[in-house]
C-alpha cells in the first residue's frame, strides 16, 4: 500500500520554526497537523475574502442600478457618473489589493459560482 501523505519541503525563518515547534509541542500535536490546519484556515480566509468582493461589487452595481431608476440621467451625465464610478472602483480595488490583471479572475470565477448555486 502506498503513502497517503506527502512530504513536502519549505524555509521558513528561524523564530518562525521556532514558534511553530513550541505551538506543536504545547498542543500535542506535529508541526504537520498545525500545518493542515493553518492551510485550512488560510482557504476558509480566501473563500470569505473571494465573496466579500464579489458582495462589494453586486451591492455597487445594485445601488447604481436603483440610483438609475429614482434619477434618470441623460447621456453626459451619464458619462460622467461612469468616469466617477470608474475611478471609486479602481480605488476599491487597490485598498482591496486587486490588480488589473485578476478582474478576469474573478469575474470568471463568479460566473462559475453563480451558474452552480
Amino acid at each position: 500500500m502506498g503513502r497517503v501523505t506527502k512530504v513536502m519541503g519549505f524555509s521558513v525563518p528561524p523564530a518562525l520554526a521556532e514558534e511553530v515547534e513550541q505551538i506543536a509541542k504545547a498542543e500535542r500535536r506535529t508541526k504537520s497537523e498545525l500545518f493542515r490546519e493553518m492551510f485550512r484556515v488560510y482557504q476558509l480566509y480566501r473563500k470569505q475574502r473571494e465573496q466579500e468582493e464579489e458582495r462589494w461589487v453586486m451591492d455597487l452595481i445594485r445601488e447604481a442600478k436603483e440610483e438609475q431608476e429614482k434619477n434618470p440621467m441623460g447621456p453626459e451625465d451619464l458619462v460622467k457618473e461612469l468616469k466617477e464610478l470608474a475611478r471609486e472602483v479602481s480605488l476599491q480595488a487597490k485598498k482591496r489589493g486587486i490588480k488589473y490583471k485578476d478582474v478576469n479572475r474573478i469575474i470568471d470565477e463568479s460566473r462559475k459560482r453563480w451558474r452552480t448555486s
